[in-house]
């Protein structure tokens, strides 16, 4: 996540105050930095509050790192309904083209659990959107 340490560059920030700013480990962070993982979506979405830039800048999906969240986020399940509906796709479809289980879009759509960032990607480029979008952060 070469955008991670450009933001921390600028804000004079080292891994631990990093992680103490988005509340995880330094190990983590050096783990980021490095790329031995990807974030979760839980820390996603707080390094992109933290540094006021859109998520798919930070997965470097998009050269622009403005956000344009419009300060109210909606649920996943619904921004994924909403991307179902306005594509045309059933759940089914969902399933079958990205491989994923019944039993994982049920918990989806119930807002009972929500995807990592790599079904994220996967899902932001079979709807043709935006990571922010699906996490609810723009309309």
């Amino acid at each position: 996540m070469s955008e991670l340490k450009e933001y921390m560059e600028d804000a004079h920030m080292s891994g631990t105050d990093m992680a103490k700013t988005l509340g995880c480990s330094r190990v983590t962070i050096s783990n980021l930095l490095n790329g031995a993982h990807e974030p979760s979506t839980a820390l996603l979405i707080k390094m992109a509050e933290c540094f006021n830039c859109s998520t798919d800048y930070l997965l470097g999906l998009t050269d622009y790192p403005e956000s344009k969240s419009d300060g109210k986020t909606r649920h996943f399940s619904e921004q994924l309904r909403s991307c179902l509906k306005m594509s045309g796709k059933t759940e089914y479809r969902l399933q079958k083209d990205l491989n994923i289980s019944r039993s994982l879009t049920y918990r989806w759509l119930s807002g009972k659990a929500i995807p990592t960032v790599d079904s994220l990607i996967a899902l932001a480029k079979y709807f043709g959107c935006t990571v922010d979008y699906l996490l609810g952060r723009e309309n």
